[in-house]
């Protein structure tokens, strides 16, 4: 697994410095914006450790857009996860830090994306890493996703819908020289 991190993160920083340069020539280019995410959490394996029935949270993040045809980003979440249990054990809260990879196919209005986002996750006074896979559309400064969340501990099933405070950048207007 800290393999698979560290090869996501030396591919980002590669591509970041020539994608920048490229971004700077476009005077209408915004790379840099906010998201708010709310969704739910279904659990499909469970241990002794971790045994929920349903979860529901929210996020906050960055977005970096890394390239002139806006269909690389990067992001920066943490949020809110609260996993109820249907038995008499407690709630308990599920507090996620991801540094995601997200691949847009066109740059439109909508588009459809998948995405691939490495963090970790804290819970019950303990530290589980995840990797979680999604895949969505986005319609100017919405999103509707689905997701995958892999832990060693359970697996979760994520849907949920997000909101940018602004529109994805484009590519489509004239360079400056």
């Amino acid at each position: 697994m800290k393999k698979l991190y560290s090869f996501i993160i030396l591919l980002v920083f590669l591509s970041v410095y020539d994608m920048s340069a490229q971004n700077k020539q476009n005077k209408y280019y915004k790379p840099i914006r906010f998201s708010i995410d709310g969704f739910t959490k279904i659990p499909i394996t469970s241990s002794e450790n971790f045994d929920y029935n349903v979860g529901y949270g929210g996020n906050f993040g960055m977005v970096y857009t890394l390239n002139k045809i806006a269909s690389l980003e990067l992001s920066l979440k943490s949020g809110y996860t609260l996993l109820n249990n249907s038995k008499m054990k407690p709630s308990s809260a599920l507090i996620p830090v991801s540094v995601g990879v997200d691949f847009y196919f066109f740059d439109k209005d909508f588009s459809p994306f998948v995405g691939l986002h490495p963090g970790i996750n804290f819970i019950d006074n303990s530290i589980e890493t995840s990797i979680v896979g999604e895949i969505g559309a986005s319609y100017k400064q919405m999103k509707i996703y689905a997701g995958y969340e892999y832990m060693e501990i359970g697996s979760l099933i994520k849907i949920g819908f997000g909101y940018f405070f602004r529109q994805r950048p484009c590519g489509c207007f004239p360079f400056v020289e």
